[in-house]
């Protein structure tokens, strides 16, 4: 629903922007008039009066009346702003301005002095509501951490002591100018259930254990931690979370309906050659595969054979085949062929899409669609759901009747009652249950109609891989001290819609809900991510010995970006730096955690050093990782990941006017010139200091330095 809106607002918006303003003031009807709002806008948000060009709506939808403002700039850049008609609020606010060059990996600005900045944004543009908010930590780390311009920041809406985050103020903030660069505020009028009459935690917990709770199951793994290939690893995990109503008990399911599609994903062309030419190893083991696969009119059989209904009347459209498929991560890949057939009768268009295993000829899925089949408006229901799930086990017996018998039926968080007549189709899930524990990766899914009872989805996700032993496995009880040691089961506001009535508002429900999204190694008791590696806690320890240090700024920005561990508290900033933690700085700073090879953990000091190996930052018989390391060394490295070393080893053609310059080896020369150049090293009082070792906050900041170059 949120999600609609939005687009609907955005749609709108576009269409505003093409109504002439003086049509658009001419039929407001506001309690905040043009000139106000204009006047609102440039005080709170210190908007210049020249060099813009400028344009005005108005817009309308629902009950809500909003002015929106555009100033443009072919120089200065573009603002964007909305202001409530009625109550005078800035909701949005948008600024963007050219940028000369490229972002530096890192920014001038920490996290922490951005979020001031953001704090006295918001005390400005709505001082009353900020009172009722409480931050939202959010997770800047990541892709977006490497690639943003921008710090985000959330404050959730707390009403009675209790988070609501679906009403919220958000305000990003420029990493290297300190502007804020967006707002938006997210907020109505709802009436709150009192938290008093709320049923306790424990009450709660007992509820989410008995109908939602920890299972044990086997989760696929597919990373480095465990090999090249698939793995099934033994974890406690929530199968279907959902939020317990904390008035009633009850669970509350998720009343969104999903069907998946599947089905091609563009053509290819076959490429002819005049002579033949000799196969890389690559190119002949893909021949040689190829030549396992079924044909087309063998994988066109199948799909005709296996379909519930007939597509005699229906026309091929389209054929594709491809390898190397990935038909359920972490699933090994696969190779497939994706049809689709197409009708048109009485004007109305119908489609088919299938997909079948190029190799062992299965079925892997089929969705069929239409007028008749996707428009339930004003149609009554004709099958129980009884009766559609003996239609859909009837047809698995029939179509993988082995796999089928080694499934349960998975109760999916759909509700049961009258609002299931405005759903296209009826989903059931079979899950692959071995020694007794669900196997999740492994799953049949079917969709009935419960209008016409005919099936009109179908997949299926299967890995055959060895599952290990149920034996030496942490307890339930235990995996459950764990999760809420290390999660939060806490009251909350939701909306709850009602999707038979669109643009009514929601009711607003207590609940309790767990945020506890990982799983736990039923072996080690460990909390891991899906794909099996081991989650880390974010260390609250600060550093005590940092605080009036010179290089303090620059320690707290390599540890929000994760290039400094905090695993006690103190960094030693005045300690000579040793090999290995200056190689483990500079491989960080220059590989975000997701690229390949990714260390196993914090001190995995062999794959920092197999990646500066690697990359040509040094040479192996260069590696001494306990040894502390020199100013000079520091610049040979620093240079060598800048890619530029074999400009440095030219000899003669680079002058350098350090004082000590005659204390620096000839093969230094180079290095020292363009490290000192590119004022990353800068030495004192015109020495360089060619020889002393680099402590860890001069390393500190040369990294900083480094990163902040603008490559």
């Amino acid at each position: 629903m949120k999600k609609f809106i939005s687009i609907a607002i955005a749609l709108a918006f576009l269409f505003t922007l093409m109504i002439p303003s003086n049509m658009a003031q001419a039929q407001a009807d506001t309690k905040i008039s043009l000139k106000q709002a204009i006047e609102i806008a440039k005080s709170k948000l210190g908007i210049s009066d020249s060099g813009y060009d400028f344009n005005s709506n108005y817009y309308e939808y629902g009950n809500k009346k909003s002015w929106i403002f555009n100033w443009n700039s072919s120089s200065k850049g573009n603002i964007s702003v909305t202001i409530d008609a009625d109550t005078g609020e800035i909701t949005n606010y948008y600024s963007w301005s050219p940028i000369a060059q490229e972002q530096p990996r890192i920014p001038k600005y920490t996290q922490d002095e951005a979020k001031k900045v953001a704090i006295e944004f918001l005390q400005k543009v709505a001082p009353e509501k900020f009172k009722e908010t409480k931050e939202q930590i959010i997770n800047n780390y990541g892709y977006n951490e490497y690639y943003s311009y921008d710090y985000n920041f959330s404050f959730e809406r707390i009403v009675n002591g209790i988070p609501f985050p679906y009403n919220a103020l958000y305000v990003t903030v420029n990493k290297n100018t300190l502007k804020v660069t967006s707002y938006s505020l997210n907020w109505e009028d709802y009436s709150f259930p009192d938290p008093k009459v709320a049923i306790s935690k424990e009450e709660a917990i007992k509820i989410f254990k008995e109908k939602i709770g920890l299972k044990l199951q086997y989760n696929l793994v597919y990373n480095q931690v465990y090999g090249n290939e698939p793995q099934a690893i033994l974890v406690y995990g929530i199968y279907q979370n959902a939020p317990i109503d904390a008035i009633t008990g009850e669970i509350k399911t998720n009343e969104n309906y999903y069907v998946p599609m599947y089905g091609g994903r563009g053509g290819g062309s076959e490429v002819g050659r005049e002579s033949p030419q000799k196969l890389s190893p690559e190119e002949q083991k893909a021949v040689e595969t190829s030549e396992k696969y079924i044909s087309k009119d063998k994988a066109i059989e199948v799909v005709k054979n296996s379909l519930p209904f007939s597509i005699s009347d229906y026309k091929l459209s389209s054929v594709n085949l491809y390898s190397g498929y990935n038909n359920y991560p972490p699933a090994k890949s696969n190779s497939i062929w994706s049809l689709n057939w197409t009708l048109t009768k009485d004007n109305k268009y119908y489609y088919v899409t299938a997909s079948v295993d190029a190799v062992t000829g299965e079925l892997i899925s089929f969705t069929r669609g239409g007028p008749d089949i996707d428009n339930v408006q004003g149609k009554e229901l004709s099958y129980t759901k009884e009766q559609m799930r003996k239609i859909a086990e009837d047809y698995l017996k029939k179509i993988v009747p082995e796999k089928f018998s080694k499934t349960a039926y998975q109760e999916t968080n759909i509700p049961e009652s009258s609002k299931m007549i405005e759903m296209p189709a009826y989903p059931f899930r079979y899950v692959e249950v071995a020694n007794g524990i669900l196997c999740p990766f492994n799953n049949i899914n079917v969709n009935v109609s419960p209008y016409t009872g005919e099936i009109v989805s179908y997949s299926i996700h299967w890995t055959s891989v060895k599952l290990p032993s149920p034996e030496n496995i942490i307890s339930l009880e235990e995996a459950y001290k764990i999760m809420f040691d290390n999660s939060e089961f806490t009251l909350t506001y939701i909306p709850d819609y009602d999707y038979k009535s669109p643009d009514k508002p929601p009711t607003i429900r207590l609940a309790y809900q767990s945020n506890f999204y990982n799983y736990i190694n039923a072996k080690t008791g460990q909390i891991v991510d899906y794909s099996g590696k081991l989650v880390v806690k974010k260390s609250e320890v600060v550093f005590t010995d940092i605080e009036d240090n010179w290089a303090e700024k620059d320690i707290k920005l390599l540890v929000q970006y994760g290039i400094i561990d905090v695993k006690e508290n103190k960094f030693y900033p005045d300690k000579d730096i040793l090999q290995k933690d200056f190689i483990k700085m500079l491989i960080r700073a220059i590989q975000p955690p997701y690229y390949d090879p990714v260390p196993k953990s914090p001190d995995d000091y062999d794959t920092y050093y197999a990646i500066a190996i690697n990359k040509n930052i040094i040479i192996e018989k260069e590696k001494s990782p306990d040894s502390i390391i020199t100013r000079q060394q520091a610049a040979k490295m620093l240079v060598k990941s800048l890619g530029v070393g074999y400009i440095a080893d030219i000899p003669d053609i680079f002058t350098i006017n350090f004082k000590d310059k005659d204390k620096i080896p000839q093969d230094m020369i180079g290095y020292i010139a363009i490290i000192s150049g590119l004022k990353i090293m800068n030495g004192s009082d015109g020495y360089f200091e060619p020889q002393q070792p680099l402590t860890r906050a001069q390393a500190a900041a040369v990294i900083v330095r480094y990163l902040q170059l603008n490559k």
